[in-house]
């Protein structure tokens, strides 16, 4: 019999618990999801990749060891990405290769560079003619990107998209 009543009184406590969180639960407001974020423009997406070429642009100038024909060159990449990604992302949003172009202007040029600067004198005079190299053919695609959007060479974007893809993805 007192087995019969414990049990009786553990259920009506289950219960009432139950009850009573059921109620509470009831009573809290319901969470929302936080508000979306406004989407990101145009003028949004080109500021980050020239804070990205600026931070590699003083981070190149801090270093003295850097060479001043590539500080030029690189200057020279820096300043071809600022004038051909405006009129790629107006003209060719979709385009494969203007999204390529701005990877090279947010990440793939700053991370050539900082890994080059980040070696030791001895690292860096080994891994020189690498360093140059890459440095040469970014310079040498942002130059023909140049060209393509100059002559409005279309035909060109798919072909130059799928290289770069290939060679810094």
């Amino acid at each position: 019999m007192t087995g019969t009543l414990a049990a009786i009184i553990l259920l009506g406590a289950a219960v009432g618990i139950g009850w009573m969180m059921f109620k509470k639960k009831a009573k809290e407001p319901e969470k929302t999801a936080p508000p979306p974020e406004p989407a990101r423009t145009d003028a949004d997406e080109f500021r980050e990749i020239m804070d990205s070429l600026l931070g590699l642009n003083l981070m190149m100038r801090k270093d003295p060891a850097l060479s001043p024909d590539m500080t030029r060159e690189i200057e020279s990449i820096i300043d071809d990405l600022r004038s051909v990604i405006p009129p790629m992302m107006k003209q060719y949003p979709g385009e494969a290769l203007t999204y390529e172009l701005k990877k090279i202007g947010l990440t793939h040029l700053k991370k050539i560079v900082k890994e080059f600067l980040d070696l030791s004198p001895e690292s860096r005079k080994a891994q020189d003619k690498i360093f140059k190299n890459s440095v040469q053919s970014l310079g040498e695609v942002t130059q023909r990107s140049r060209q393509i959007i100059e002559n409005n060479e279309t035909a060109e974007f798919k072909t130059m998209a799928h290289f770069l893809a290939g060679k810094f993805s």
